[in-house]
């Protein structure tokens, strides 16, 4: 440990400033670990924080009573319908071949009558996986493999971390199904009109159909 700047003693112990790589609570259990670009929080010997430059990252699990993610307009730039940026997404990927994970390509007829959303719901592949490490290993969990979500749709995938770990942009991922969802419910209404307008239409026959054998 270097002190840098005053040191007083007395009573108490009065430090300016102090360069050190460890500080820890004795037994080398629980600590923190400083670099050059970053602090590592160990606690039982386990890392549960890593703060850098560009943020940090939090292992293993985490609760808290409420979180919040900041979404004013007023930070943001370039800002467009999802749907619109799906629907490019989607050509991008008909016409390119090796951009697909598909088996075949989609003909086209099926290009003019698909909709993105409807072939973003096809390519993604739900599964279920437990942990190999970490309080959660015990638990059975669900969600994504990054690595298929990144060949689908990158924007949602990150990487993170000196390994170079691929994290999924849940915010992200959440409008993606939420929009997935509308598109589902618009199509359900627009059914249900069509059987509406349908079912008058039969009415209207069998009313006239009756009429003249009335006659």
């Amino acid at each position: 440990m270097s002190v840098l700047d005053f040191v007083n003693l007395g009573s108490t112990l009065s430090v300016g400033t102090i360069r050190t790589n460890l500080v820890s609570d004795g037994a080398e259990a629980t600590y923190l670990k400083f670099s050059s670009t970053s602090l590592e929080v160990y606690a039982a010997s386990q890392k549960g924080m890593t703060v850098n430059a560009d943020g940090g990252i939090l292992h293993g699990a985490w609760s808290a009573e409420a979180t919040i993610t900041t979404s004013d307009r007023r930070l943001k730039r370039n800002i467009e319908p999802l749907y619109r940026t799906l629907a490019t997404r989607a050509r991008d990927r008909w016409t390119d071949p090796a951009a697909s994970t598909s088996p075949t390509l989609p003909t086209a007829s099926d290009r003019q009558k698909d909709q993105p959303i409807a072939w973003l719901l096809r390519e993604l592949r739900p599964v279920s996986f437990q942990l190999k490490r970490g309080p959660e290993a015990k638990y059975l969990k669900f969600g994504f493999i990054a690595q298929e979500l990144e060949s689908v749709f990158p924007n949602l995938v990150r990487t993170v971390g000196e390994d170079e770990t691929k994290a999924v942009a849940s915010q992200d991922l959440i409008a993606v199904l939420t929009l997935a969802l509308q598109n589902v419910q618009k199509e359900l209404d627009d059914y249900k009109t069509e059987l509406r307008v349908q079912r008058e239409r039969m009415e209207r026959l069998e009313r006239v159909v009756f009429a003249t054998q009335q006659v």
